[in-house]
């Protein structure tokens, strides 16, 4: 299952937050735009109402209007804007704008048969009584005095929807369009701010690299508030792993001399015998070989030191031993070749494998360094007699003893692969018989992953 980082968790969240918010906010918009575009629609044909009533008049029983009213777009032909009057169930009289209009007798007919049970006095608004041809429509009716009786005038308006339906989609497209960039705007800044958020973190990370590769020993950045803990429990960790191996190196040096003294004053009688001094010496040889594997210098912290001094210096040392063979030793490493090791640890393995190789090799022995992606291999190649699969199967077997092969051939292995595993690495060995044999050291990464997860 794939791990996501912190950021990229909360930057999703705030895409779905976005996502879910932003549009929700549109439609709550939009519905309460729509509304008072309406309530204002309902407004303006109320208005025309009570100026068509109030220029309304009878002379000589005919209904009598005057040739230009009050509300412009009624004396307008083809205008959306379009009212009626009927009296006694008959249409008396029909704005000028009707003219050249699409809103004809049939819509009005509708909007009567659908407002004739009103009573005098109430508005009936209409925001979309005809489905096919979408308009709004208002009906009022009003009593007048006729010949000594009150009788009933409907005083129809009807607008089309074409104008108001291009204001709303102007409304609701800009209002897309502004959400869009607010929408951009603020992903940016929340970028912003996970970047401001999590440098410190990635401070540390990088800190912690350094540690690991020697150039600190601790880190001492200021740090917000809530990162100083971490900063002094680090801090106090690399301490105390520091005092407590030096302590632990100390008494194991200290026991190595307590064991040594009185097993030399043994082996410093005169008149030992040989079956009592061969089982003394392999005691010594134990004991020195195990406090050996005790004081590796293993924490659960390393840092990375250069090797390539190191390996430099082992095989000037290497070249005056071994002078009398006039070996041709070469080295394929970088200037820089870094490794998570001790150095001592590491002179001590590859000053094994060296001197086991230039006791096998006939004229060459080659030093080589490659990283890997998650180890690093230092290998030391010979150009001897080799060694057989068998002797490979036995070396890698887990507590076989490796002191016993031939000379030039695992002296000191059991060494090398002890120390090997307490770094978490391996020796892995490539031999075939007159070809020679190549012993590499591999070596995990100890490093820590640039992603806050």
């Amino acid at each position: 299952m794939k791990t996501w980082s912190i950021t990229r968790r909360i930057f999703l969240t705030c895409i779905l937050f976005v996502a879910i918010f932003f549009p929700a906010i549109i439609f709550s918009m939009q519905n309460s735009y729509e509304r008072s575009l309406t309530l204002a629609k309902k407004e303006e044909l109320s208005t025309t109402a009570f100026a068509m009533i109030s220029e309304f008049e009878f002379e000589d029983g005919d209904v009598v209007m005057p040739s230009r009213l009050f509300v412009e777009d009624l004396n307008l032909p083809g205008s959306d804007l379009v009212a009626t009057i009927k009296w006694r169930k008959q249409q008396v009289w029909q704005s000028q704008s009707s003219i050249d209009n699409d809103i004809n007798a049939n819509l009005f007919n509708l909007l009567f048969r659908q407002t004739e049970e009103h009573l005098p006095g109430e508005t009936i608004f209409l925001s979309d009584f005809n489905e096919e041809n979408p308009h709004f429509a208002l009906s009022k009716k009003a009593e007048f005095l006729i010949d000594g009786n009150f009788e009933e005038v409907s005083f129809l308006v009807i607008n089309n929807k074409n104008t108001y339906q291009r204001e709303l989609s102007t409304f609701i497209n800009r209002l897309w369009g502004w959400i869009v960039v607010l929408s951009l705007v603020l992903l940016g800044l929340i970028t912003l701010s996970l970047r401001s958020v999590f440098m410190p973190v990635q401070n540390i990370i990088a800190r912690i690299g350094e540690i690991e590769e020697g150039k600190i020993d601790q880190i001492n950045d200021n740090y917000p508030l809530e990162l100083q803990p971490l900063q002094k429990s680090i801090n106090k960790l690399l301490n105390s792993e520091k005092q407590q191996r030096e302590r632990y190196k100390k008494s194991l040096d200290d026991l190595a001399h307590s064991i040594k003294t009185p097993l030399s004053i043994i082996l410093g009688q005169a008149d030992l015998r040989n079956d009592i001094k061969e089982p003394i010496l392999h005691i010594d040889n134990i004991v020195k070989r195990q406090l050996k594997r005790a004081t590796i210098n293993v924490v659960g912290f390393l840092p990375s030191i250069d090797v390539a001094p190191l390996t430099k210096s082992l095989l000037d040392a290497m070249t005056k031993i071994h002078q009398q063979k006039a070996l041709s030793l070469t080295l394929e490493m970088p200037e820089s070749a870094s490794l998570s090791i001790d150095p001592t640890d590491y002179m001590e393995i590859l000053g094994n494998l060296l001197d086991n190789a230039c006791k096998a090799a006939r004229s060459t022995v080659n030093v080589t360094y490659k990283k890997q992606a998650t180890s690093t291999l230092v290998c030391v190649e010979d150009d001897g007699k080799g060694i057989s699969e068998l002797a490979i199967s036995a070396i890698t077997q887990r507590g076989r003893r490796l002191d016993t092969y031939s000379e030039g051939q695992g002296l000191g292995l059991a060494l090398v692969v002890d120390m090997l595993e307490s770094y978490g690495g391996k020796l892995q060995i490539q031999s075939e018989p007159d070809a020679g044999s190549r012993f590499c050291m591999q070596l995990p990464h100890q490093r820590f992953s640039n992603s806050v997860d």
